[in-house]
């Protein structure tokens, strides 16, 4: 995907304009249980991964506000801004963007919202009706840098969700 297609991903959206864009959410419970407990299975694999890799470091990902701030250092460690081939940024996409996801949900609330295609999965907020996209923030942060920042994007969320 183009830097120019990555820039016109929307961060939040309404579910309407979200269903315009992206095709309706599915609805059915039994999907979206399966959804739901694969996005867990993709954060956790995320942090294994990173643990992994930083074992030596101290870093604690566990869900929490706090720990938007060591995603933001790790993505400047290991990247430094350099492109990422497309095949490997859509792993880091679906994995980065389900723990940025989860640790929404975990902390503000929210429900995962599915459909066709995982980049556009959302977090759904019913009492304001918008939706917002983790997998698209994890895609702008990683193309776009540091102006992209993952923490300000969950302050905005909060601000937003406290206008509504």
């Amino acid at each position: 995907m183009e830097k120019k297609q990555v820039e016109k991903l929307p961060e939040f959206a309404s579910r309407h304009e979200a269903d315009a864009l992206y095709g309706p959410a599915a609805r059915d419970e039994r999907h979206q249980l399966t959804f739901e407990r694969e996005m867990a299975e993709l954060g956790d694999k995320m942090i294994v991964e990173v643990m992994a890799l930083f074992d030596d470091q101290g870093i604690d990902l566990d869900y929490s506000e706090e720990s938007l701030v060591e995603l933001e250092a790790l993505i400047d460690e290991l990247w430094h801004g350099e492109p990422i081939e497309e095949e490997a940024l859509e792993a880091i996409v679906a994995n980065w963007g389900a723990y940025l996801g989860l640790t929404i949900q975990q902390n503000i609330g929210g429900e995962w919202t599915f459909r066709k295609d995982l980049e556009h999965a959302s977090i759904f907020f019913p009492r304001t009706g918008m939706e917002a996209f983790p997998m698209h923030k994890v895609r702008r942060r990683l193309v776009l840098g540091p102006q992209e920042s993952l923490v300000n994007y969950y302050e905005g969320l909060i601000e937003e969700l406290s206008r509504a």
